[in-house]
C-alpha cells in the first residue's frame, strides 16, 4: 500500500479517530487483515456492511478499536475505549509507513 494520507481528530463522542480519505472500499478487507495480523487483534463483533459503510470492532484483549469505512470519510480507525488511543496511534503510524 502506498503511504495513505490521514489525520487524527476526536469524533462527536470524543473518541480518538484516524481517518484515511484516499482508501477506497475495495481495500477495506485487505487493510483490516493487515492491521489485524500486525497487531494481533481478534474480532469483537460482527462485520456490518451497508450501502455506504462497513465496520467491525476488534480487540487485543484489553483495548477495543473499530475498523470502519464509509463513503464520506474513507477508512477510519476508532478508539472505542480511552486506553485504545495508543493502539490507534500505532495503527496510524503503521498505515503511514507502508
Amino acid at each position: 500500500m502506498s503511504n495513505p494520507s490521514g489525520h487524527f481528530h476526536h469524533d462527536a463522542s470524543n473518541r480518538l479517530t484516524y481517518e484515511v480519505f484516499d482508501l477506497d472500499s475495495g481495500r477495506y478487507a485487505m487493510t483490516c487483515d493487515r492491521i489485524v495480523n500486525k497487531f494481533g487483534l481478534s474480532p469483537a463483533g460482527e462485520l456490518i456492511v451497508g450501502l455506504d459503510e462497513m465496520f467491525r470492532d476488534y480487540t487485543d484483549g484489553k483495548n477495543v478499536i473499530g475498523l470502519e469505512w464509509d463513503n464520506w470519510s474513507g477508512f477510519i480507525v476508532v478508539a472505542k475505549n480511552a486506553n485504545a488511543e495508543a493502539l490507534v496511534r500505532s495503527i496510524a503510524k503503521f498505515l503511514g509507513s507502508e
